[in-house]
Parts: structure tokens; C-alpha cells; sequence
């Protein structure tokens, strides 16, 4: 296992070669058969010629060298619920997905994957983040304090930066005895739970070599009460820390929050002073003028700009179950700071960008919108600009040295006339070769260097057997998971009379 304890050596490294995704100081520009060099965990130069005197000299040509990708809105894990889920569901649950399996029978219950192996589940999550060429990661809070020690741990090791806090709510999901999904409100309305956070991030903000950073993490808008969003916005400031929450994630969560407090879940936030520079919104798909919201009236975008928050888009997993975002051209030209996010399952940054160009364009019936530069920008300057960062999603001197290369000799790509449009609608993530974070190569030949990929694949096969076998026991009526969430075509076991061809 490599270890990641310490700073990178100081020599100087250039990636010589192919095409160079540059940054001009105001946007991404291209270098064809350019140079990349940095010297530690600093990029120095950029541009052609730029790796004379280099110490190391890495071959890029025939290849795309691109700024580590950000993904500012992820729970890294295996994400078993989430893979029971797919094309199935309760039709009175609007087309959300955690909760089929996110209630409890009772508030004290196991939860849902009681029986997972966490280290294997956030060591493949990590690792796949890594393989799709995401260099940073901002987690919406997974797990308690002692899963978060276990994810610190394991960024150190496979070299990733990582934005994370454990996650703070007010209310839980419960069943009834009849199946209908409920809420129990906690007493100290999360303010136990935030004080626990802040702690947490008191002690391992900015350990491997400032990798890991605190983020102030509520779990939904919809499961927060007013106190606590005040107090968790006042608590990141006295920590200098970012914020993120759920917003505007499910129909219902609209809807509920519209009837009770006469807000959208974006004017709700505005209401309590919540909004910021600081603070990235997940999803924030039901935003007005939506038309499965059916609420025409303008004005949560131009509160989104106007406050300086941003937006994290993770278009995979809505469109699994029916959505998307509309539309994507719209919040950038109303001025919102747009980021891609890989949220649960495969993790895959390259699939984020392609459905988010794609999704746009038909979410408006228009072409010319959700173009490549603009979703490539989202998925790097984006993400920078969302965790306050001007050292990242660039490659250019003074930028941390977080660089992947993405093999274009692969016969996928074809003849390449613009290599960010084939990346967006060619390319995928098999084909990231090198990924380097703090100047450190943490994944080579696409393959992550801290870990052995058969190893994380197997112990997170049996890991997810395990809480799918399990399901009965958390289900409130019993069922098995293949009862409540039919599979694709039937077992065939050989005990039955069908045959091959018959």
C-alpha cells in the first residue's frame, strides 16, 4: 500500500505532449502538443516547450491532459439501496429512490446495510472517484463520526482531497406499521449531532498535507429546522468552512415545504439567511418554473446568484428515476454557479458530463444548449469556484499539480477535431491512464495504486449480498429485496420444466 503521509518530493516533473486543457486566467484555452510542468504538489508552467530541465519527463503524446475533475456533491460507497431501486419503486414516493430503504421499522432499528462492510464499500467508492479522474470529492456527510474516521483514513491512503463532514439532520425517516413513510423529529432538533460535526472537523480539517478539508453538512432542507440551519451557517463560519445541503431534491420535499412555510425550498433557505458563497445546494432540481412542480413563478435562480451559492448537478442519478434538471442553460445564464456532482453509484464523472450535455439539450429541444465547454467548465472552474477555491479545476502556474490524462489513441475515439467535445461524447472513464493529485501519481495505467482492484471488488460483492440478503429484516412488512424490488428477467435455477430454445 502506498502511503500518502507526506508531501510530494520537490522535483520537476513535465507531462509532455497532446492536447493540454490551459487555463488563460479567465477560461479554459487549448494547447495542442503542449507541456504541463510542476515541481511538488505546484504547477510552474504550462504551455509548449514548457519541460526543459525536467527531472521527469512524462509521455502525454496522442493524448488529453486535463485539470483533476471536482465532484462537489457525492456519497462514496457501494450504494446497495440505490441498486435495488433501478427501474422499480412505489409510485406514491414521486420517483425518489432512498426512500424505499432509507426509514427504519422503529427509531432505535438497525438502519438499512447494518450488515455492510464499510471500509470496503468507501474504499471502492473512493477508488472508482479516482478512476474517473475526480481528484477532489466533496461527500454529503456519509455516516456518523466513526464511518467519518474510517474515510479520512482511507482519502489518505488512495491520495484523493476530500470535503467532508458527518451529516446533520433534525428529523429521521420511520415506517408505519402500514408502510407509509413518516418523520420523528429529534429532540434537540440536531443540534447534538451538529456540535459532534464540528468537532469532528476541529480535529481533521487539513490533515495529509491540508487534503482533507471540514465541510458543514445538513442532510436535507426538507429534515431541517430553522434553528439548525442558523446555527450550522454560523457554525461553518466560525470554522471557515463550506456548507451543503439537499435542496429541492424530491417533488414532495417542494411541495410540503411550499404548503408550510410559503416558500420553495430555495426561497425557504433565503428566508432563514442560510445562502452564501459558501454553501453548495445538491441537486436543487425542482427549482421554479420546473414543469413537474407546476409553480411558474420566478425568482429562486436570480436568489441562487444573487447570494453567491451554487449549485451541484448529479444528472445519472435523477435521470435513473425519471428527472432531470430543467434546464441546465437556464441556471447558467441566470448567472448560478454550476458544478457536477457523481452522487451515488458508479461514481463515474465522465457519465455525469455526458448526461448533463445530453439531458440539456433535450430538456430544452435545443442543440446549442448544455454545450461541452460549458459542462467541462462545470465539472472543474465550477467546482473550484463552489469550494472557494482558486488553486483548483485549472491547470496554469500557481495551480495545485491535480492533472489527469485521458488515453485518446483508444480506437473509441476516432479522428478528433475537438478534443473537449470527444472527451464529453466519446470518451469514458476507462479511458483515464494516469491520475495525479498534489503532485502525486495516485492512479496509473487506470488503476489506483493504493489498493488491489480484485481485493476491493470482491469484499464489496459480498459486502452488498450481505445487506441484500438482509432486507427481510428491515423491510416493514417482510419482504425479501428480489419481493420488493423485482429483477430484470427471472432465475432460471434448472429445477423448472423450461429448456434452452423451447
Amino acid at each position: 500500500m502506498m502511503s500518502q503521509a507526506s508531501a510530494p518530493p520537490r522535483q520537476r516533473t513535465a507531462i509532455r505532449g497532446g492536447w493540454v486543457v490551459a487555463f488563460d486566467g479567465s477560461r479554459h484555452r487549448i494547447i495542442s502538443d503542449g507541456a504541463v510542468v510542476f515541481v511538488g504538489d505546484r504547477i510552474v508552467a504550462v504551455g509548449v516547450g514548457a519541460e526543459a530541465d525536467a527531472d521527469t519527463v512524462i509521455d502525454a503524446r496522442g493524448k488529453l491532459v486535463i485539470p483533476g475533475l471536482i465532484s462537489t456533491h457525492a456519497h462514496i460507497g457501494a450504494h446497495p439501496g440505490d441498486r435495488l431501486v433501478l427501474d422499480v419503486g412505489r409510485r406514491e414516493l414521486q420517483g425518489s429512490g432512498f426512500l424505499h430503504y432509507e426509514p427504519r421499522k422503529a427509531l432505535h432499528a438497525p438502519p438499512f446495510g447494518a450488515g455492510e462492510d464499510t471500509g470496503a464499500a468507501l474504499r471502492f467508492g473512493l477508488a472508482t472517484l479516482l478512476r474517473s479522474g475526480v481528484t477532489t470529492v466533496l461527500d454529503m456527510g456519509t455516516g456518523d463520526a466513526i464511518v467519518g474516521r474510517e474515510l479520512v483514513r482511507f482519502a489518505g491512503e488512495c491520495g484523493i482531497r476530500l470535503y467532508y463532514g458527518p451529516g446533520v439532520t433534525s428529523a429521521h425517516y420511520l415506517w408505519s406499521v402500514d408502510g407509509r413513510v413518516l418523520r420523528s423529529w429529534r429532540e434537540d432538533g440536531g443540534a447534538g449531532a451538529l456540535r459532534d460535526a464540528v468537532d469532528f472537523i476541529k480535529e481533521h480539517h487539513g490533515r495529509y498535507d491540508g487534503r482533507v478539508h471540514g465541510m458543514v453538512i445538513i442532510h436535507e432542507t426538507f429534515n431541517a429546522a430553522p434553528a439548525l440551519l442558523r446555527a450550522a451557517k454560523t457554525a461553518a463560519g466560525s470554522l471557515g468552512v463550506g456548507l451543503s445541503i439537499h435542496c429541492a431534491e424530491q417533488v414532495f420535499e417542494f411541495h410540503e415545504i411550499l404548503r408550510t412555510t410559503g416558500f420553495t425550498p430555495v426561497g425557504y433557505l433565503a428566508s432563514v439567511d442560510f445562502l452564501g458563497p459558501e454553501v453548495v445546494l445538491g441537486h436543487c432540481l425542482y427549482a421554479d418554473g420546473h414543469s413537474r412542480v407546476g409553480y411558474p413563478y420566478a425568482g429562486d435562480l436570480e436568489t441562487i446568484a444573487r447570494t453567491g451559492s451554487s449549485v451541484a448537478h448529479s444528472p445519472v442519478a435523477v435521470a435513473r428515476r425519471g428527472a432531470m434538471l430543467e434546464d441546465l442553460q437556464r441556471y447558467v445564464d441566470c448567472g448560478v454557479t454550476v458544478s457536477i456532482g457523481t452522487d451515488s453509484y458508479p461514481h463515474d464523472m465522465f457519465a455525469e458530463m455526458q448526461y448533463a450535455s445530453m439531458l440539456g439539450k433535450v430538456a430544452t429541444r435545443n442543440h446549442e444548449a448544455a454545450d461541452a465547454a460549458t459542462v467541462f467548465t462545470a465539472a472543474t472552474l465550477g467546482g473550484a469556484k463552489a469550494l472557494r477555491r482558486t488553486d483548483l479545476g485549472r491547470l496554469c502556474p500557481g495551480a495545485k499539480a491535480d492533472l489527469v490524462i485521458v488515453d485518446f489513441t483508444n480506437p473509441r475515439l476516432g479522428p478528433v477535431y475537438d478534443p473537449v467535445k470527444a472527451l464529453l461524447h466519446c470518451a469514458t472513464s476507462d479511458l483515464v491512464e494516469r491520475v495525479i493529485v498534489d503532485g502525486i501519481t495516485v492512479v496509473d495505467r487506470g488503476e489506483v495504486l493504493a489498493w488491489d482492484h480484485s481485493t476491493l471488488l470482491a469484499g464489496v460483492r459480498a459486502s452488498s449480498r450481505r445487506v441484500w440478503d438482509g432486507f427481510r429484516a428491515h423491510h416493514w412488512a417482510g419482504r425479501t429485496a428480489e419481493e420488493e424490488f423485482p429483477p430484470s428477467f427471472q432465475a432460471w435455477t434448472g429445477d423448472d420444466d423450461a429448456s434452452c430454445g423451447g
